[in-house]
């Protein structure tokens, strides 16, 4: 039976960009795909979103994010907006059975390198309604709700069938380019064909999320994952009154049975007494490593949970899924603005390897924490005390993820300069409207930070113009006749451990290189130009 069209109008009234008009569908809102969309729109994009749900999910499910989230929130202007559903992210501790000290991770003191706290937790639920408030904001982008995809044609000249969920009715949308930023489940990357690729981490936990009542409960002040082989758990201080509670569900246990309410107050019994908090969620999970095996078939896009999957021993799952949004969105848009396109296979290439890296590193963390030999526990355990001894076992947390190394960097032979593909510091600075964070004080796009010692050439200014990249001096005082005039010497810092005295700096904020001199800057820009326009690969 043939199913016919209805018209676009009649199920979204005027809200529906005309047919052709559209750059971009992303399907799915969640924070990874709310956040290109807000990206995209930010950028000039015409772009349009849909998810199959009315409203946001109600429930909490990531808890952590870091620095790099936040500066791209305050990219989309949604910084403010965002700051209700926050807290505060306390050192994570490693212990023992017996409660000795295994390892712990910590964030780096003030002043933050990127002016926000480098980790900080979150309520997803009022995260995610921020950002689609934010979204109101740009005329360039729509969204719906309650519209479920039910068909992808022509991964080179996409073609999307739509269904009204309360309806039925199907509309059809052919945008130059789709993002699936649909879940775990995605229904782009199965109607893709795209294949899982498994990094041999597969365990079943209870996570249970309670809202504290009694707030004289004695509770631990940091985060801690106990390695405990008779059970493995973790507890994380969420923001205002969330704690939440994961336990390993052991061999030969039901995870339907362990998460009925009886042994839900039994596990927590330790921790507190009936009455002291009330469950707000509560769910069994396995926790995955797994990535795609492509990001990418014609002009469709898989990023955040659709396209890989981290075990939540870092929280990383969200983070790095908005990273996902942000490595993409400028790259669509630099093509879309009628950049050569060779520029969108530079999103798996940086991506994956490093998405990669971060599972590898969750992976190491999870098989610490889950190892269940009582024999091999006190190995682990004795080894690891003797390292906390040895003043070893106190790790930053940012330090244990490499810089990008692939694709729209400066790097030869997989050798890069000290800084290269690293996120650039966002120094407070003192301008013309007053002290503002970095991005807020310059335009947005390529930028070449050229530190207050070293003076641009002409002919550097004369190739950054043509690069389309802006020069701006970060001066150390007023000495200097810089507008802009950093506090606390962060900028100014991390270019000297780097012997350098320049940075060419994305759009994404990833340092594309550093140069050591003036003329290693200009020689940063015609590389940039080169690869920008396929020229050089």
């Amino acid at each position: 039976m043939e199913v016919r069209m209805a018209n676009p109008q009649d199920q979204f009234g005027d809200s529906l960009i005309p047919d052709g008009k559209c750059d971009v569908v992303v399907v799915g809102l969640g924070p990874v795909g709310i956040t290109l969309c807000n990206l995209l729109a930010s950028q000039g994009v015409v772009v349009e979103g849909y998810d199959a749900a009315d409203e946001v999910h109600a429930l909490p499910r990531a808890i952590g994010l870091d620095h790099e989230v936040m500066r791209v929130f305050q990219q989309i202007g949604a910084s403010t907006a965002v700051s209700p559903a926050l807290g505060e992210y306390r050192p994570s501790e490693y212990r023992s059975a017996d409660g000795v000290l295994l390892r712990r991770l910590e964030s780096p003191p003030e002043p933050h390198p990127l002016a926000w706290p480098p980790y900080q937790t979150f309520l997803q639920p009022r995260l995610e309604e921020a950002l689609r408030v934010n979204a109101r904001r740009f005329s360039n982008l729509r969204t719906h709700t309650g519209v479920e995809i039910v068909k992808l044609e022509h991964p080179a000249e996409p073609r999307v069938t739509l269904r009204n969920c309360a309806t039925g009715a199907l509309i059809e949308r052919r945008p130059r380019f789709v993002v699936g930023c649909d879940g775990a489940n995605s229904f782009i990357r199965r109607g893709l064909g795209i294949e899982l690729e498994d990094l041999d981490f597969d365990e079943p936990w209870l996570v249970v999320d309670l809202i504290l009542e009694d707030e004289n409960a004695r509770l631990p002040e940091t985060n801690i994952q106990f390695c405990d082989p008779a059970r493995p758990r973790t507890y994380v201080r969420g923001p205002g009154r969330l704690r939440r509670w994961e336990f390993m569900v052991m061999p030969g246990e039901s995870p339907a049975e362990i998460n009925r309410p009886e042994r839900i107050q039994e596990l927590l019994s330790p921790w507190l007494r009936p009455g002291q908090g009330r469950v707000w969620r509560s769910a069994t999970y396995n926790f995955h490593a797994l990535v795609a095996r492509q990001w990418r078939l014609g002009r469709v896009f898989l990023a955040g949970d659709a396209c890989h999957m981290t075990p939540p021993f870092l929280a990383q799952g969200m983070t790095q899924g908005i990273k996902d949004a942000a490595n993409l969105a400028w790259k669509l848009a630099h093509v879309i603005d009628g950049g050569a396109e060779h520029v969108l296979d530079t999103y798996e290439a940086e991506r994956k390897p490093f998405v990669r890296d971060v599972i590898e590193a969750t992976k190491r963390l999870g098989q610490i924490i889950c190892e269940l030999e009582p024999e091999k526990a006190r190995a682990r355990d004795a080894e690891m005390i003797a390292t906390m001894a040895a003043g070893k076992g106190i790790q930053i947390r940012q330090n244990l993820f490499p810089p990008i190394r692939h694709g729209l960097v400066d790097a030869t032979d997989g050798s890069v300069n000290p800084g290269t593909g690293e996120p650039c510091p966002q120094p407070w600075v003192e301008g013309p409207a007053g002290r503002l964070r970095l991005d807020d004080a310059i335009p947005g796009g390529f930028r070449l930070l050229i530190a207050q010692a070293a003076d641009a050439s002409p002919d550097l200014l004369r190739l950054a113009r043509r690069t389309g990249v802006a020069v701006h001096h970060i001066a150390q005082d007023h000495s200097h006749p810089s507008p802009l005039v950093e506090q606390h010497g962060v900028f100014a810092a991390w270019l000297a451990e780097k012997g350098a005295v320049a940075a060419l700096v994305r759009p994404d904020h990833l340092v594309f290189g550093t140069a050591a001199t003036i003329d290693d800057a200009k020689r940063l820009l015609e590389k940039l130009h080169a690869r920008l326009s396929g020229t050089c690969h």
